[in-house]
């Protein structure tokens, strides 16, 4: 969504269902995105990633005995300049 003062702003939410064989619960996840345009060669962001939980398991191995992958919640900033 373009906001007033060169804002933008994405939002994105998903559901996934659940995996029996691996054991995966269903989950919900959202990620926001602000970002500000000053001019059109440099962009300001920050983003936040699966914001609804801590973290969530996306893999368990049931053929090799390793740890389940789990995915924390994560913020960050970026800059970028386009020339």
């Amino acid at each position: 969504m373009d906001l007033p003062w060169h804002l933008e702003l994405d939002v994105a939410g998903r559901y996934v269902d659940s995996i029996r064989g691996p054991n995966i619960p269903s989950y919900f996840s959202l990620d926001v995105r602000l970002g500000w345009r000053p001019n059109p060669h440099l962009e300001l962001s920050v983003v936040g990633q699966n914001l609804l939980d801590d973290r969530h398991p996306e893999f368990n191995s049931t053929i090799v005995n390793i740890q389940n992958t789990q995915v924390q919640r994560g913020v960050y900033g970026k800059i970028t300049w386009r020339f």
